[in-house]
């Protein structure tokens, strides 16, 4: 790396488990020696197990991993690590925190924190280690903790569609942003986590939103948590909901002449301005999600500044793209009033997924055939996820395997930097998040092509699939 870009801001997220695997000081040392000045990873600490505790899902959460790697849902049992845990290339992993909670933050909350174990006392001093060990090299060091995902998490806490139903499909089971309680939880764990780790850098929150990987998630949230807080946030629920059920309905009963004007991207502009202009009320829904997102943000920024040495400290949530960031509820300028930097998601091999996702659920619950191959031209320019050399059927749209290159435009990850850029503005940092997984040379043109648009600096994904090769195409970068 030349010394004209070793001062931008390099990160890598590693999951503690690798750091129990390898060793503190190899992790850091390698990381190092490629430039890297930032990691994130987890307060906690893990076990490997022969089966999952309850009914948790593997590989839910990026913060709590239960299978390694994660599965997606499913969609992602393809994918194999680089670096293997524990000699293993896969396994079922069961985590403990790293420190005991300090129960004063959460005094009087419907949810209440993981307790310590024995695995806390015996281990859970490596976290304090690699902040060390990362500050003494000159590595910012941060907490990914989900914005979404609590202990126990209650029904009436989880988001609803329009005709309060729960979503067909989910790729992960993320709860309400509405939800004041789930809210609550958060905002103490941050108390939490500042007080037993104060010199850590930084924390980064994960889905604060409504990820929008399936269609459900698009049409999230109507629950009562989201009824009863529209009206202190300006908004008038009722026609909303109607309106967004109104279009719910109308996507099982579309025909192949309806998606035509999606198919090409000249016309789509004024397609889709069209049809906002004669429904208001589905205008306010976006803007009521991304109320939602600011809102939360802001309360995670007074958390943060309510404990000693909180101000200080950056607060640093990951996003879904634009077009995505529409309905998932990240409004990145409104966002970048309280955060100080914004991370936002490459997941590139999400992309062709969430197209079989979409494309998959319209067909099955549509009243008359659709052609897949205008469905998905019009989801995947609605997406603006390729530069135009797009498939035709949904076969050609699933979850890479680990030697494909992702299905995913240059041009349009450039585009997607570009927009939250404007948004940004230069109230908070933007940082893109290019995802580790995938063969090299695609990975090496999807590192230098997030390195190279202009921003402050970039994140990588997940060091589980970062071997050797990759780590010595990081220390290229700039070169």
């Amino acid at each position: 790396m030349t010394s004209e870009n070793s001062s931008r801001f390099l990160g890598v997220t590693i999951q503690p488990m690798y750091f129990q695997s390898e060793g503190v000081d190899k992790v850091l040392d390698s990381l190092a020696a490629a430039g890297v000045n930032a990691i994130a990873t987890a307060p906690s600490i893990y076990e490997a197990v022969d089966q999952l505790p309850g009914d948790d899902d593997a590989g839910s959460s990026e913060e709590l991993p239960r299978r390694e790697p994660p599965v997606d849902a499913g969609a992602g049992s393809v994918r194999v690590v680089e670096r293997l845990l524990w000699g293993k290339e896969e396994m079922l992993i069961n985590p403990s925190p790293s420190a005991p909670p300090n129960m004063q933050f959460y005094n009087g909350l419907k949810y209440q924190p993981s307790q310590a174990t024995a695995l806390t006392a015996s281990d859970g001093h490596m976290i304090q280690q690699i902040i060390d060990g990362a500050h003494k090299r000159d590595m910012k060091v941060y907490f990914q903790v989900s914005a979404v995902q609590v202990p126990g998490k209650h029904d009436e806490d989880m988001p609803k569609l329009p005709n309060g139903e729960y979503p067909r499909h989910r790729m992960v089971h993320t709860v309400s942003v509405a939800s004041d309680d789930a809210r609550a939880y958060v905002a103490a764990r941050v108390k939490d986590l500042l007080t037993s780790y104060p010199d850590i850098d930084g924390l980064r929150h994960d889905w604060p939103e409504h990820p929008p990987y399936r269609l459900g998630d698009a049409f999230l949230d109507f629950s009562d948590n989201a009824r009863r807080i529209a009206p202190r946030l300006g908004y008038d629920f009722e026609p909303m909901r109607l309106a967004a059920d109104a279009l719910y309905t109308r996507l099982q009963h579309i025909s192949n002449s309806d998606l035509d004007p999606l198919c090409d991207v000249h016309a789509m502009p004024y397609a889709l301005a069209h049809a906002m202009a004669r429904n208001s009320a589905l205008t306010e829904v976006l803007s009521f999600k991304a109320a939602l997102t600011t809102l939360y943000i802001k309360e995670l920024r007074e958390a943060m500044n309510s404990v000693p040495g909180g101000k200080d400290k950056e607060l640093s949530p990951n996003a879904f793209p634009p077009p995505l960031s529409l309905l998932s509820g990240m409004d990145f300028g409104a966002v970048s009033e309280h955060a100080d930097s914004i991370n936002m998601k490459l997941y590139t091999m999400h992309w062709p997924q969430m197209i079989h996702f979409y494309a998959e659920e319209l067909i099955a619950n549509n009243d008359q055939p659709l052609d897949e191959k205008t469905l998905i031209t019009a989801l995947s320019n609605l997406f603006d996820f390729e530069d135009g050399r797009r498939g035709t059927t949904l076969e050609d749209y699933q979850y890479p395997p680990p030697d494909m290159p992702h299905r995913a435009g240059q041009q349009a990850q450039l585009r997607k930097i570009r927009q939250a850029q404007l948004e940004t503005g230069d109230k908070a940092a933007l940082y893109p998040v290019v995802h580790g997984y995938g063969p090299l040379d695609d990975f090496d043109a999807r590192l230098h092509l997030a390195w190279d648009a202009g921003t402050q600096g970039i994140w990588i994904n997940r060091y589980c699939y970062l071997g050797e090769d990759k780590i010595a195409a990081i220390s290229r970068l700039g070169d």
